[in-house]
């Protein structure tokens, strides 16, 4: 019972230190616009700078909280769960533990001062709030549970207790293979892009989880559910393998690996259809959206609310962050002749 509830005080105190993470973050970040804009109307214009910092605030908590959640909750946890087991009880183990997990949820802005100097102070604050609420008793609860009398009841929790510890240990298991990975392509040599080779929107740098979903999905049929035959027919290609997906990279490579195998955007409409996407009339094959350097666009559009997240399908946690949004998207922009995929995309609707 004792290690039950300290996994929960700990997993409840982490959820609110990456919201408070979150809007901190953002709060910071507008201060400078905030102090930058004129103290009074100009050309009968309202002054937004009354509501530029609440807006920010709400921002972080609406927007940035839920994709903070879904990516470091479980890395948190891991870690967290050995500052237990150590235990570790002086504040500089938690100040260090969340600027690094702030570093790395803010992609190091060593480029931007501001942004690094907001990104650093959140998460010493953030550092401390956990340390004051969770972090200096740490370890308290191995003493309780030693010290605990027999009882057929607290077994049966401290067994279930074990059982969270060893999902825990199993995620960290995948932490770290996924971790590996994003090190091999971040300091090796540039992966293949495959077969159709790959593209981002504007060519511009691929970041590590793109390498990655790039290496892990070379080509049409490492996307598609598996079959007896190697047949790449146009039905066949419609056969996307939904399982295998787990992030958005990993969505965006296979949409185009499978998109990109046909000869031109006419078979678009029917891909996403047959994908369960709804497509709007005039983001369809038959009338794609122009844009204004001419390429073409065509989008497919999936309502999380109605039918629960496409992708991950497998675990319970990872598809309650994914069933934030209430709505997802998929676009796939072509040449002004529609005959080449120029680059994928997928976006989230949350309000």
């Amino acid at each position: 019972m004792t290690i039950l509830i300290r996994l929960l005080r700990i997993a409840l105190v982490t959820i609110l230190c990456i919201v408070s993470f979150a809007a901190l973050f953002e709060f910071l970040n507008a201060v400078p616009t905030h102090l930058s804009l004129p103290d009074h109307p100009q050309g009968g214009v309202a002054n937004p700078r009354g509501s530029l910092v609440v807006d920010a605030l709400v921002w972080g908590v609406v927007f940035r909280a839920p994709g903070y959640l879904l990516n470091g909750t479980i890395p948190l946890l891991i870690v967290l769960a050995v500052t237990e087991w150590k235990p570790a009880k002086s504040w500089r183990w938690y100040f260090t533990i969340w600027i690094i997990a702030g570093l790395l949820a803010t992609s190091f802005p060593v480029s931007n001062p501001l942004r690094l100097s907001a990104a650093l102070l959140s998460a010493a604050a953030t550092g401390y709030l956990y340390w004051l609420l969770a972090g200096k008793s740490a370890g308290d609860w191995l003493q309780a549970w030693r010290t605990r009398e027999p009882n057929a009841g607290h077994k049966l929790l401290n067994y279930a207790a074990y059982v969270v510890l060893a999902y825990l240990g199993y995620q960290l298991s995948g932490y770290l293979y996924y971790g590996g990975k994003l090190l091999w392509v971040s300091s090796g040599p540039e992966p293949d892009p495959g077969t159709p080779p790959f593209h981002v929107r504007f060519e511009r740098e691929m970041t590590a989880s793109q390498k990655v979903a790039m290496m892990d999905f070379p080509d049409p049929a490492s996307c598609l559910k598996k079959a007896e035959t190697d047949d790449l027919s146009e039905t066949r290609l419609k056969e996307m393998d939904w399982d295998r997906i787990d992030n958005e990279d990993e969505a965006e490579v296979c949409v185009f690996r499978l998109l990109g195998s046909y000869e031109n955007l006419s078979y678009a409409t029917d891909w996403f259809k047959a994908q369960g996407f709804d497509v709007p009339e005039k983001f369809s094959s038959s009338h794609p959206y122009t844009e204004r350097d001419g390429t073409q666009r065509v989008a497919g559009m999936h309502s999380i609310r109605k039918n629960g997240p496409k992708f991950p399908t497998k675990g319970v946690i990872r598809r309650a962050f994914r069933s934030i949004p209430h709505g997802m998207s998929v676009d796939a922009t072509w040449s002004k002749d529609g005959k080449q995929l120029l680059w994928v995309k997928t976006g989230f609707s949350t309000l």
